[in-house]
């Protein structure tokens, strides 16, 4: 180097051959002169002096070249793939209006891009063979790459969390694919409950032990342990919830901690429909007669506008039997608007310009109107329906957990029960509110005499009045119904959640504690120890003084505080309980997107492109999420790296 570099006379420029003093090399290595040459060497080597300098710049440029192109295209991808978008359609021309959405925001971009707009002039429609990373080829391969990026992001956090609960619905698609949902119930580092959605799975036998290979086999596919499974929840279907052969019978097979917990939400409405349909024939025809005024008016425009006026804001809703909600809008709006929806009704019965089949089920609609035990039943159903119709909405959130579901179906169960000394109120309010006069039905027909037998009196047949007669053949029904209703559902609820209750009844005594401490740690022996009770004891006294004790806020004031050393065995049992699911809410919510994604005009899309592009659509939050950090607390962008191969 230094006869290349070197500026200085010595005997390493002019030859060095004094072998009887080899340590002079070293001390030449050493010196500043040599390493001097050497960064020269370097420089050169890396910038200047390499016979092919000039072609990795062309390679280094063209590179780079290529990332920017691909940066713009993965961009227009996570646009389209979050919002459910279509990406293709009719031709793949540019310029063409009917080119779709992903080349067509691409030229958009174009407009105020002059790098994309140069891109698309050079490399645009060159036809195959001419890379470009425009084709419809690359875009699929980049929705299945970002796919799989996100199911792997979300397989790190359950990893990270150890135990989850698993999610399971199903649903026909409109290509009449039955499409089996998965949702991943845990508790995140950071403490917070997260249902994450992995993806749709086709399936063809909708037995319980083929419905549990299913789930078995996407657990094993995420990196999972079945034993780390501790909750699973489906709807009440009988081949998901039987006892005996049930998906999660054949489940509790392979693993005895994975608890089966019934839908709150699902097991909400089934209540409201026993009531309707199994209590008594009261219920059911009030509910006839208000989906016959709903499609009365909804018949046609003239008729609806007629019938809701501008004075009117509340609207009828078409009645469902999964969707309570709908039925608790109808009796709101119905309740409101009882006086004016009658006046209307009979302003078209008694139109002449009206058609006469029209004019005469206006009337039939006005006559039950006018009846005592319309307007009663109106008010009733409003006040019970909205009570339900507001707990089944807290039900479904995401964060919801266990205690706090069966203490809002437990106070629900004390509101229905407090309603049946209040008929008389409702009576009062349903003459006062809708303006009807007339008298209960039975007070206006012939009450018919039973034939009495020989061993039998007149004086001995108790004969009601109108209004006791419904409150005790109608009205009471209903609510023991109700009642009934909500405590079986209670039921099936009361042994988990008991089990768990120790960690949150600060008022119980010493000895119940250990008792029940015992027995909690007892049930999950590969998670907690015998201390349980000792930490408790300590912990009762630690958040003795916070107003919210909640399982939620609990473990975030053990994890805030930095007690999981301290509290080892409280922090688990509180991350147990907070990853057992409250609903399946989340798996009805990802067939919304599929019904988005998948369309009448989507008919023929592939499994795998459905389950990717479902997946960003649904956790679009993990798609949108620039930077994400892994274990070993590097930073890093879990969806560019698709385009680092470049």
């Amino acid at each position: 180097m230094s006869v290349l570099f070197s500026q200085c006379n010595n005997a390493f420029i002019a030859g060095f051959s004094d072998w009887k003093h080899p340590e002079r090399i070293t001390e030449h290595e050493m010196s500043g002169e040599h390493r001097r040459c050497m960064l020269s060497l370097a420089h050169r080597s890396k910038h200047l002096g390499t016979v092919d300098a000039s072609l990795g710049r062309q390679i280094e440029a063209e590179g780079q070249y290529w990332k920017d192109v691909l940066r713009r295209v993965v961009a227009v991808i996570k646009f389209l793939s979050e919002r459910g978008l279509p990406f293709r359609g009719d031709d793949e021309l540019l310029g063409s209006p009917h080119n779709g959405n992903y080349l067509g925001i691409l030229e958009l971009l174009a407009q105020f891009d002059p790098f994309l707009k140069e891109h698309l002039q050079k490399y645009g429609q060159k036809g195959r063979g001419k890379p470009s990373y425009l084709s419809s080829t690359i875009c699929e391969e980049f929705i299945n790459l970002m796919g799989e990026k996100t199911k792997q992001a979300i397989a790190t956090e359950l990893q990270q969390a150890k135990y989850f609960s698993v999610i399971v619905d199903s649903t026909p698609d409109m290509s009449h694919v039955d499409q089996l949902t998965f949702v991943f119930r845990f508790v995140s580092e950071t403490g917070k409950v997260v249902e994450r959605f992995i993806g749709f799975e086709p399936i063809h036998s909708h037995t319980g032990s083929s419905l549990a290979e299913c789930v078995i086999k996407m657990v094993s596919d995420l990196g999972l342990d079945l034993s780390n499974c501790r909750g699973q929840a489906y709807d009440n279907a009988s081949n998901m919830s039987g006892k005996y052969n049930g998906s999660q019978a054949q489940l509790k097979k392979n693993n005895p901690l994975m608890h089966y917990i019934p839908c709150a939400a699902h097991s909400l409405n089934l209540v409201g429909v026993n009531s309707v349909e199994n209590s008594c024939r009261g219920a059911s025809q009030f509910f006839d007669f208000l989906q016959s005024l709903y499609a009365f008016c909804s018949a046609s425009t003239h008729r609806w506008n007629k019938v809701f006026t501008a004075d009117i804001s509340l609207t009828l809703k078409s009645l469902s039997c999964t969707r309570w909600s709908c039925r608790g809008d109808s009796t709101r709006a119905l309740s409101e608007n009882y006086a004016k929806i009658a006046s209307s009704l009979q302003m078209v019965a008694s139109d002449d310009e009206e058609r006469r089949d029209t004019r005469r089920e206006a009337a039939a609609l006005c006559n039950k109107l006018e009846k005592l035990e319309t307007a009663l039943m109106t008010m009733f159903w409003d006040t019970v329906l909205q009570r339900f119709k507001l707990t089944s909405n807290s039900l479904q959130k995401r964060e919801m957990d266990l205690m706090t579901a069966v203490r809002l179906l437990e106070s629900l169960h004390t509101y229905v029960a407090l309603l049946r000394g209040q008929f008389g109120d409702f009576e009062t309010s349903a003459r006062a509110i809708t303006g009807v006069t007339q008298a209960y039905q039975s007070e206006t027909h012939r009450v018919s005499k039973r034939k009495t037998f020989d061993d039998e009196t007149v004086d001995n047949e108790v004969v009601l009045t109108g209004s006791k007669k419904f409150q005790v053949e109608t009205f009471n029904v209903i609510i023991d119904s109700l009642l009934s209703g909500l405590k079986k559902r209670l039921d099936a609820y009361k042994d988990i959640n008991d089990r768990f209750g120790v960690l949150f009844d600060m008022d119980c005594a010493d000895t119940d504690l250990f008792k029940w401490a015992n027995a909690l740690s007892s049930s999950y022996p590969s998670d907690l120890d015998n201390s349980l009770s000792d930490e408790l004891i300590q912990f009762r006294s630690f958040v003795s003084t916070e107003q919210d004790k909640t399982p939620a806020n609990l473990l975030q004031i053990v994890q805030r505080n930095g007690l999981q050393t301290t509290f080892p065995n409280v922090f688990v049992a509180l991350r147990l309980f907070l990853t057992l699911p409250v609903s399946n809410c989340e798996g009805e919510r990802s067939f919304s997107q599929l019904k988005r994604i998948k369309n009448e005009l989507r008919t023929t899309m592939g499994q795998k492109r459905l389950s990717a592009l479902s997946l960003m659509a649904i956790e679009s939050e993990l798609v949108r999420e620039p930077e994400r950090r892994t274990s070993k607390g590097k930073n890093h962008c879990a969806l560019c790296e698709v385009s680092r191969p470049l």
